[in-house]
C-alpha cells in the first residue's frame, strides 16, 4: 500500500468523540497485522470532551461571579474568579481531570516496539492520530488564548477592588461598582469567546479531515515501521518505539498515558529516551522543528542534540537546512515536563497555507504534498542510522 493510498484512509474527519477514531486505530492495527508488524495498543480513560466542558464551566463561573459581584458579594465572586485559572491549569497544564470527567470513553494508543540486541538509546517517534474542528484555526485561536492571562487578572482584580472601595470609603464608590459590573459584562463576553474556541466545534457540521494535521505525521510513522519491519533501515544499536496516540487535540492525553504507564513510578529506562514527535508533515515547504514547547505555565526548549542530528539528516536527503518555528503546544509537552530531551518537526507550509488552514474543511487531501512525506520518512530513516 502506498502513501497516497494509506493517507486517504486517514484523511477523514477522526475526532475523539467520533466512532470514525476508534474505526481508523483498527484500520492501522489491520494494516500492520497485514504487514505482519508486532504492536501493541494501550486503553486508557479518555475525556474527549475536555475542551468544551472546561469552556462551559468558564462561562458558568464568569456569570455567577458577575451575578455575586451586582449582589456586593466580592468574596464569592473572587472564589469564582479563582476557580477559573485552578480549572484551566489543572486540565491542561497537568493533565488532571476536574470537570472533563463527566463524560469519558476508552481512548487507545498504538505501540511499535523494534528492539536491539544490546541498545546504548531509545529514540521514540510520535504521531497523534486524532483530529480536531474548530471555528478558529491554530492562528486565530492563539489571538484568542493570548488574552486568558489577562481576563484571569482582571477577574482576581474586580472583587478585590470592590471590596476595598467599601472598606476605605473610596468616594463615589458606588460609580466604581458600576464600571466593576460593566467589566465583568466584558469578561462574561470573554469566556464566551473562549468557550467557543474550545468548544465550538460541536455546533459545526463540516468537518476537518486532518490531512496535514496529523494523517501526514501518522503514515510517515507507518510508513517508517514497514521499512524498519522489511530490514531496509539499519537500526544498529537504538532501540526504535513508534507510539501513534489518540487525546492530543484534547490536551495532550494519549501522551500522558503513555508515560504514565511506562514511567510512573520508576526510572526512565536503562538507556536514555529521546523523542522526536511529528507535527504537520505533509504539506509544502521545507522541513521545520518548533523551539519550544508548552501550554500556559512553563515552555521547555529543544533539545539541542536533536536538532543537529535531525538537520544533518534532512540534509543528507534534501541538501537544505532545516528552519526553525516559534512555539507549539503538543504530545511533547507531556515528555518535557518529565525531562525526556524532545523535538517536533513538521512541514512549513510555505509557499502553500502555511501553519494556518486547520482544524477546518482546508485541511484535506489537496494539500498534501506526497514527496515531502516521502522525504521525511527518508530522513528518519537516515536519522537512525547516522546514531
Amino acid at each position: 500500500m502506498n502513501i497516497t493510498d494509506i493517507l486517504e484512509k486517514l484523511a477523514i474527519p477522526r475526532p475523539n468523540h467520533s466512532d470514525t477514531l476508534d474505526a481508523v486505530m483498527a484500520s492501522i492495527t489491520q494494516l500492520l497485522s497485514s504487514w505482519d508488524i508486532s504492536f501493541n495498543v494501550q486503553e486508557f480513560t479518555l475525556r474527549p470532551y475536555e475542551h468544551a466542558l472546561v469552556g462551559l464551566f468558564c462561562i458558568l463561573l464568569s456569570i455567577i461571579s458577575f451575578v455575586f459581584i451586582t449582589r456586593k458579594k466580592p468574596i464569592l465572586a473572587l472564589l469564582c474568579a479563582v476557580l477559573i485559572p485552578v480549572i484551566v491549569i489543572l486540565e491542561f497544564e497537568f493533565c488532571i481531570p476536574v470537570v472533563s470527567l463527566i463524560i469519558s470513553k476508552t481512548g487507545q494508543n498504538i505501540i511499535i516496539p523494534f528492539d536491539a540486541v544490546n541498545p546504548v538509546r531509545e529514540i521514540i517517534f510520535m504521531a497523534h492520530v486524532d483530529s480536531k474542528t474548530d471555528f478558529f484555526d491554530h492562528i486565530e485561536r492563539a489571538r484568542v488564548y493570548n488574552w486568558i492571562p489577562v481576563a484571569v487578572i482582571m477577574g482576581l482584580l474586580l472583587p478585590v477592588i470592590m471590596k476595598l472601595s467599601v472598606k476605605i470609603k473610596i468616594f463615589a464608590h458606588e460609580i466604581v461598582n458600576r464600571v466593576i459590573r460593566g467589566l465583568s459584562v466584558l469578561l462574561i463576553l470573554y469566556w464566551c469567546l473562549v468557550g467557543i474556541a474550545f468548544g465550538g466545534f460541536i455546533f459545526l457540521e463540516e468537518e476537518s479531515p486532518g490531512a496535514v494535521d496529523n494523517g501526514g505525521s501518522v503514515t510517515t510513522l507507518l510508513k517508517l515501521s514497514q521499512k524498519i519491519h522489511l530490514g531496509n533501515v539499519n537500526t544498529g544499536d537504538n532501540r526504535i518505539t513508534i507510539v501513534l496516540t489518540t487525546g492530543e487535540e484534547v490536551g495532550l492525553q494519549g501522551a500522558d498515558a503513555y508515560l504514565d504507564k511506562r514511567f510512573n513510578g520508576k526510572d526512565k529506562d536503562d538507556v536514555p529516551v529521546y523523542l522526536v514527535n511529528l507535527e504537520l508533515v505533509g504539506q509544502n515547504g521545507n522541513m521545520v522543528y518548533w523551539e519550544k514547547t508548552g501550554i500556559f505555565l512553563n515552555w521547555y526548549g529543544v533539545n539541542p542534540e536533536l536538532v543537529k542530528r535531525l538537520n544533518r539528516a534532512w540534509k543528507t536527503v534534501s541538501g537544505r537546512e532545516m528552519e526553525r518555528a516559534g512555539k507549539i503546544t503538543d504530545d511533547t509537552q507531556r515528555f518535557a515536563a518529565v525531562d525526556i530531551p524532545f523535538i517536533t518537526v513538521g512541514n512549513s507550509g510555505v509557499p502553500g497555507l502555511g501553519f494556518g488552514g486547520f482544524h477546518c474543511s482546508d485541511d484535506n487531501m489537496d494539500r498534501v504534498n506526497a514527496d515531502n512525506i516521502r522525504l521525511m520518512i527518508k530522513t528518519l530513516s537516515a536519522f537512525i542510522e547516522q546514531w
